[in-house]
């Protein structure tokens, strides 16, 4: 019991904090995306206190650290009456819909759901990227207080997770301080919070039956699944690189300047997650460039626009890697040295390129991976393709799906070290949530969505004889 209420206290600080930044960013949502939305960005902001303070040099004591997380959630809710406004807006319009078809769906993903947390719980990290990095930094920084500590002076030279960035190890030592020894626990936070945005982002463009099957699908994919308790970056990098898209897509329908600085506040946390997410965000401004000059946006606001989307990413990436590697830690990491020296000899990249098409998306192994949820994408594509008409945010979808798909043979051809068994395999996690809203919003979908609705007006309520 005292550990289910240890988990409900953080989860409702980091609720208050989440809620702190979109208060702050002026953003209003409706509740199943708000409260999501809210847990995630508080996750990320717990994240990055305790690297903070060891570049203040400060002693990661729990004592420190908590009070610490209490100060910034309640900084971040200065406007604590916009603060508390927004949290009665949230619980004053949220009403929980239920109909008997839905027992199936939620006992389905309930089930998978509950063995993702309770492997998160009950089982020690066994990702050998992290108990030789982040885990094995976190357990001695809680013994030493110290991020920079004694694991420093073992030789690892046959590896460089200790330079990762410090996303994970603040998370666990926050949770390990907490009570949970194996820490990781914030990732079934992740998790869950990921998938009631989806479910309620994928409501507000086709029926909750057709989005329950959609999200089952998703959650089935298995290599996917398996980083829900497998703590590693790319599931949590994944998430809030989805999300900064999901916003920038809004913010170029309704051009409000609190969706762009969202955008890049989720974009650098994906950056702070995993550095190379620096080369996509730098694609997505291309795409907002692009767009912007096809709208006839003035010079001076586009230039803002993409300032705003990049600069955070820029930030948290010369923090994490350039100041706190070169300047902190005490072994030396050429990251330079990373680079393809033969940045012109494209036989690399389309090599990455085939590479990933046979081995990993369209062969026995891509279904061991992935199971068939790229060829149910496919044949709602071509299905939308051939009945009906592409709409716009279908297009958007397809936009950054693609920019995955073509970016990571191209990010693979720059950085080498980003193999196809591994680093590829699991960054494309990326492209799922892309194709799950492209077939949200594709029409033969939302035909069928709308046929349904229709269907159910037609149906007669159920009677009742007292019987």
């Amino acid at each position: 019991m005292s550990s289910i209420f240890t988990i409900l206290i953080l989860t409702f600080l980091q609720f208050f904090t989440g809620s702190g930044v979109l208060s702050l960013c002026g953003i209003r949502l409706k509740p199943g995306l708000f409260l999501p939305l809210a847990i995630l960005l508080g996750i990320a902001v717990f994240s990055i206190i305790p690297f903070l303070l060891q570049l203040f040099f400060i002693p990661l004591t729990a004592a420190n650290i908590f009070i610490s997380l209490l100060l910034t959630s309640a900084a971040l809710n200065c406007r604590f009456r916009r603060s508390i406004q927004q949290i009665k807006f949230l619980f004053r319009n949220a009403h929980f819909g239920f109909k008997l078809y839905h027992i199936p769906f939620l006992i389905v993903i309930s089930f998978i759901v509950f063995i993702s947390a309770w492997r998160c719980y009950y089982f020690p990290p066994t990702p050998r990227d992290l108990t030789s990095g982040p885990e094995v930094i976190a357990e001695y920084t809680v013994k030493e207080k110290n991020m920079i500590n004694s694991v420093f002076t073992v030789n690892l030279e046959t590896t460089n997770n200790q330079f990762k960035p410090p996303f994970i190890t603040s998370l666990q030592i926050i949770y390990k301080y907490a009570g949970f020894p194996f820490g990781q626990i914030w990732l079934s936070a992740v998790f869950i919070s990921f998938l009631i945005f989806l479910y309620h982002a994928l409501l507000l463009r086709i029926h909750s039956l057709v989005a329950g099957l959609l999200i089952i699908f998703f959650v089935a994919i298995p290599e996917m699944y398996a980083y829900s308790f497998m703590v590693l970056f790319d599931y949590s990098n994944a998430v809030f690189f989805f999300l900064s898209i999901y916003f920038l897509f809004d913010y170029l329908k309704t051009r409000e300047k609190n969706k762009i600085v969202l955008a890049g506040i989720l974009m650098a946390i994906a950056t702070y997650i995993r550095s190379e997410t620096l080369i996509f965000a730098g694609l997505v401004m291309f795409f907002l460039l692009w767009d912007g000059m096809k709208k006839k946006i003035r010079l001076p606001n586009l230039f803002m626009s993409c300032a705003l989307f990049l600069l955070p990413s820029g930030l948290l990436y010369l923090l994490s890697i350039k100041i706190y590697i070169d300047f902190y830690l005490p072994a030396f990491y050429n990251i330079e040295s990373q680079l393809n020296p033969h940045l012109f000899d494209f036989n690399l990249l389309f090599k990455r390129f085939k590479d990933m098409n046979s081995k990993l998306l369209f062969s026995h192994y891509g279904i061991q991976l992935y199971a068939y949820f790229i060829f149910i994408f496919l044949l709602i594509f071509i299905l939308d393709k051939i009945w009906s008409r592409s709409n716009k945010q279908s297009k958007n979808w397809l936009y950054a799906l693609l920019l995955v798909y073509f970016g990571y043979p191209l990010i693979g051809h720059l950085l080498p070290l980003l193999d196809i068994d591994n680093s590829t395999k699991r960054g494309l996690f990326k492209i799922f949530p892309f194709m799950l809203l492209y077939m949200a919003s594709s029409s033969v979908l939302i035909k069928l969505s709308n046929r349904i609705k229709k269907w159910e007006g037609k149906m007669p309520a159920p009677q009742f004889n007292g019987e």
